[in-house]
């Protein structure tokens, strides 16, 4: 009988938030380059959906993109501000109630000094990151939808809105964080500046530095012909400090930075792709452009040299001509563009991998939305490992949703510290895409029982090994068999259920995809003694134990430890601290020994004796001085029985599992395990 209970993690942040902050894609490290330094899964054959979670029922209370803070992923859902746990997909039930709603969730929350900053309809809300209550409200005066991402920069966020094609002067503004009343949900906040332009700012988003700000955004008919304006605001005031035009079309990409070639990156909708240099004071230097052969609302993630940006086909059928671009800067060419099924409209998500390869990632907004991935470096002038469909060189997938997962998708992927990429599609699933687990470990493994009782798992620890080389803790992600245990079991089986489906390569074609993951299994060796032998070994162990700081006073108690641990004769090597006992003695000849009276106060505690130290054997004259002491724990009769009930367990416990090569050590049983996801105890009959 499996017995599974679920020990459930606290979602409160409050250890979360001592964390490494890890936010939305283009707020992680300020340059808004989406670009991390964790190893993230190079290929479908080694990728796996550990888990989907469905959010809401419909559009309109649907998630948005997701944002890591701590242990969790934070999102909106109708007027909520919610949160799952990043290891399981569960949700929280811990909620902020929003102001407003969004008539499309496009963009993700952003996390910064505690707070979490989430936009609605014509505003922004600041929440607490612990507790998820609303700190201040700022609602914008000339409203519109909030498309634009809320950056942080230096203590204030930068955000913008949209009227699409109304012709109004619609709002970008910068607002300071500070939480002015705490003891009011619903402050209503003033921007500390406000930049205006007709049919405003729609995905757009800012690029600051200390003295500026750098910002594209729609042309006055919201066109993908007319020009458009990029500026330089004064990070103060806001006042314009120089402006540039595109060449066509209004910019919906935020603007990213790259330190390596001190430059500004970001594409337009009229199908160009920009490099912008500005000095110091902020003036334009220079303004270069690349036509991409469509329109992009792509955030250019840039990566040794080389530039990455998802381009539009014609069409919004399958392989329509939608690409991955990828554009040599040294050049300023586009070096080779990736098929892709569908048009990559989000950012990148960027990471080198071992061999100097970059690895960047796009979804897709195709009917099942997939990721996929170019493998590139510089002097590549071709698609890598890639996937022939159509007669086309096409970009690879890395995992394609199936079933009620499958749907279109324009949100930008991001990655903890365990190479798990986090993103939802129009399905209204929250996923995560993690490496594929190659092992389970264990540590601190009891391998000796009690016979009728249930396997102690007490103190035993499960680490999941994952293809990316990741250890990961998976403790409390199983479950246990709570079965009494009888003298014919030697091995329990630690079963570690992960994941729910994956894609398959097929040697350059299509992969197959919703292959179903099998659970990981580790064993552990054990020796179920009877009852009576268990308890003589654990009395033995006590007597140990209890010895404490050994002094000249502690030789008779030393004595009986030893004479009950040599009476339990063949069941000696169940017990766990006799290197402990050894010590013990051998100190207790050091303070006895005339040379060495001067170090006679020093003394030691048995529970930090080395493991290392060499068993001495008892005096035999001070043998019986001993007897009576032991014998009130473990007598003669019963170590004999003890010693012939168990050489047959005591044999298996010494071999290692044929079958996974699982090594013995010791086991206490008895309480049952309070954890979750599949730890399961299996018995191998003799």
């Amino acid at each position: 009988m499996k017995k599974k209970i679920l020990r459930t993690a606290s979602f409160a942040l409050a250890t979360a938030l001592s964390l490494s902050v890890c936010v939305s894609a283009f707020v992680s490290d300020g340059t808004n380059n989406n670009v991390t330094t964790s190893v993230l899964p190079d290929s479908a054959d080694n990728a796996v959906l550990n888990w989907a979670t469905k959010v809401g029922k419909s559009w309109n209370d649907g998630p948005s993109p997701v944002a890591i803070v701590g242990d969790n992923i934070v999102y909106t859902s109708g007027d909520k501000l919610m949160r799952m746990n990043k290891e399981t997909g569960v949700v929280d039930s811990v909620v902020g109630q929003r102001a407003g709603t969004n008539s499309y969730a496009i963009q993700p929350v952003t996390y910064a000094d505690g707070m979490i900053f989430s936009a609605f309809n014509g505003g922004i809300q600041a929440f607490d990151a612990d507790t998820l209550e609303s700190l201040w409200v700022y609602k914008d005066s000339v409203g519109g939808q909030s498309v634009s991402p809320i950056y942080y920069n230096d203590g204030c966020i930068y955000t913008g809105f949209c009227n699409y094609g109304s012709g109004k002067n619609d709002q970008y503004v910068c607002i300071d964080v500070k939480d002015e009343d705490p003891d009011t949900t619903d402050e209503e906040k003033s921007p500390k500046w406000i930049f205006t332009n007709k049919s405003g700012f729609y995905w757009a988003g800012a690029y600051a530095t200390d003295d500026f700000v750098v910002l594209g955004m729609e042309n006055a008919k919201a066109n993908t012909t007319d020009p458009a304006r990029v500026v330089t605001l004064d990070k103060n005031s806001g006042s314009v400090i120089d402006t540039e035009y595109t060449v066509g079309g209004g910019v919906r990409s935020t603007i990213s930075y790259d330190k390596d070639t001190d430059a500004y990156y970001f594409t337009s909708n009229g199908g160009y792709f920009y490099k912008a240099t500005i000095d110091d004071e902020g003036n334009f230097t220079k303004l270069d452009s690349i036509a991409l052969g469509g329109a992009s609302t792509s955030t250019p993630t840039v990566l040794n040299g080389r530039a990455y940006v998802g381009v539009n086909g014609s069409g919004w059928g399958d392989y329509k001509g939608s690409v991955i671009a990828v554009i040599d800067l040294d050049s300023f060419k586009i070096a080779y563009k990736a098929e892709t099924k569908g048009y990559p409209q989000t950012s990148g998500l960027g990471v080198v991998n071992e061999n100097g390869y970059n690895y960047v990632y796009f979804s897709e907004n195709a009917s099942a939305g997939a990721i996929r991935y170019v493998k590139d470096k510089k002097g590549v002038t071709e698609v890598l490992d890639a996937q022939i469909v159509n007669g086309k060189k096409t970009a690879p997938s890395l995992f394609t949703p199936t079933g009620a997962q499958a749907q279109y998708a324009i949100a930008d992927l991001v990655a903890d510290e365990n190479g798990t990429i986090y993103f939802k599609n129009d399905s209204g699933y929250v996923m995560a895409v993690g490496s594929e687990v190659e092992k389970l470990v264990t540590e601190n493994a009891k391998t000796v029982c009690k016979e009728g009782e249930a396997y102690d798992a007490s103190d035993l620890k499960v680490y999941a090994v994952l293809k990316n080389g990741v250890k990961k803790d998976v403790t409390d992600y199983v479950t246990i068999d709570d079965t009494a245990l009888t003298a014919d079991d030697d091995f329990v089986t630690v079963t570690y259920k992960y994941g729910m489906y994956r894609d398959k390569t097929n040697d350059g074609a299509a992969n197959t995809t919703g292959i179903a993951v099998s659970p990981v299994e580790a064993t552990i060796d054990v020796t179920v003694l009877a009852a009576e032998d268990y308890d003589s070994v654990k009395a033995v162990e006590k007597l140990i134990s209890d010895l404490g700081e050994i002094t000249l006073d502690s030789e008779n108690d030393i004595k009986a430890a030893r004479v009950a641990y040599d009476a339990l004769g063949d069941l000696k090597e169940y017990v766990g601290n006799v290197d402990a006992l050894t010590a013990a003695e051998e100190k207790l000849e050091e303070l006895k020994t005339p040379s060495s009276s001067s170090e006679a106060e020093s003394s030691v505690s048995s529970s930090d004796v080395s493991s290392e130290s060499t068993v001495s054997s008892a005096n035999s004259e001070d043998t019986s001085s001993a007897t009576s002491s032991a014998t009130e724990s473990v007598s003669s009769a019963d170590t004999s029985k003890a010693a012939d009930s168990s050489s047959k367990t005591a044999n298996n416990a010494g071999a290692a599992n044929p079958n996974t090569g699982a090594t013995a050590g010791v086991c206490v049983a008895g309480l049952a395990l309070l954890i979750s996801g599949a730890l399961t105890v299996s018995r191998k009959r003799k």
